[in-house]
């Protein structure tokens, strides 16, 4: 039973951080400034907007990022993991490439 209980807990583990390796992934769309160009925030943020969805962008915990797209809006591709906070949804972004 114990060897049991040892397995079960183990292959819980291994799931988890297979399934978290799994998350990140690219998506491609408009980025511009969440204050300058869209008007939604006080101040300066990156946001990308995929199809109908909004997300705001974050790289190593600060919303502006350092492909920072101000006043205008350009083509960007965004590799990274998506998380949902007060019920807002994010990039946490690990690459970011502007066209």
């Amino acid at each position: 039973m114990k060897t049991l209980l040892i397995t079960l807990i183990g292959a819980a583990l291994s799931f988890t951080l297979s399934a978290q390796a799994e998350e990140e992934k690219t998506f491609e769309g408009e980025m511009s400034c969440a204050k300058c160009n869209l008007s939604i925030a006080d101040k300066c943020e990156d946001t990308l907007k995929v199809g109908d969805v909004l997300y705001l962008l974050e790289e190593n915990g600060n919303r502006k990022t350092s492909e920072h797209v101000c006043s205008d809006s350009a083509k960007a591709k965004v590799t990274g993991k998506i998380e949902e906070r007060d019920g807002k949804k994010f990039i946490v972004a690990s690459k970011i490439v502007v066209e």
